[in-house]
C-alpha cells in the first residue's frame, strides 16, 4: 500500500472541520484532560491505562487478558529519558528528517507497539507529548493509504505527511496545540468515512 500524496487543506476547511469536532466531542476528550493531570501528579501508569481503556477500547479489550503490566511499567520507565529529550519539540517546528529525532521517535513507537499495538502506541505517545505526536487508528491509516500493521517507519511517514499537509495552517490556541487539533481534524474525516461505509452495508 502506497501512502497518499500530500493534500492541500484550506484554512477555512480546517476551521470548519475543527468546529464539527467540538460539536461531536464526547466524554473521552474530557478523560484525555484528566489523564494529562494524572501524569502531572505522578500517576503515569494509571493515566496510560485510562487512555487505553477509553480511547483504544476496541483493541484493548482483546489484549487486556494477556496484558503484561510489569513489562508495560518497564517500558514507561525506559522511555522517560527520550520523552524528556523531546519535551520541547513541537510538531510544526521539528525536522522529522533529522536522523537523531527519527531514531528517538521510532524507538518510542516500537517500544509501545510491542505491548499496546500500533494505535495504542500513537495514543500513549501523544498523551506524553501532545505538542509533537499525532494519534492514528485503523480508519486514519486507511484514509492516508498506510498499511494497517503500521510499523515505526509508517508512523514516521505519517508524521511527515501531516506536517506537510498542515504546515500552512494558522493556529494560535495554546491550550490545544496544533498536533492535537490535527488529530481532531483526522478524527472527523475518518468518522465520516466510517459512517458512509456503514450506510453502504
Amino acid at each position: 500500500m502506497k501512502i497518499k500524496k500530500y493534500e492541500f487543506i484550506t484554512q477555512e476547511e480546517f476551521e470548519r472541520t475543527i468546529e464539527e469536532f467540538s460539536n461531536i466531542e464526547d466524554a473521552r476528550d474530557q478523560l484525555w484532560d484528566r489523564a494529562k493531570k494524572l501524569i502531572e501528579t505522578g500517576f503515569e501508569i494509571e493515566a496510560h491505562i485510562l487512555i487505553l481503556a477509553t480511547w483504544n477500547f476496541a483493541r484493548f479489550r482483546y489484549f487486556i487478558k494477556n496484558f503484561d503490566l510489569e513489562s508495560f511499567e518497564r517500558v514507561i520507565k525506559e522511555t522517560r529519558p527520550i520523552f524528556k529529550k523531546l519535551e520541547d519539540k513541537t510538531f510544526e517546528n521539528v525536522n522529522f528528517m533529522d536522523h537523531v529525532l527519527k531514531s528517538d521517535i521510532k524507538d518510542l513507537f516500537t517500544s509501545f507497539k510491542n505491548i499496546v499495538e500500533q494505535t495504542g502506541a500513537s495514543k500513549l505517545m501523544a498523551l506524553k507529548n501532545q505538542n509533537l505526536f499525532i494519534m492514528w487508528d485503523t480508519e486514519i491509516r486507511r484514509m492516508h493509504g498506510i498499511d494497517n500493521r503500521g510499523g515505526a517507519d509508517d508512523y514516521m511517514k505519517f508524521l511527515v505527511k501531516m506536517q506537510n499537509d498542515f504546515k500552512h495552517i494558522k493556529w494560535e490556541n495554546k491550550k490545544r496545540p496544533l498536533a492535537k487539533v490535527v488529530d481532531e481534524y483526522n478524527y472527523v474525516k475518518a468518522e465520516k468515512r466510517r459512517v458512509k461505509r456503514k450506510n453502504k452495508n
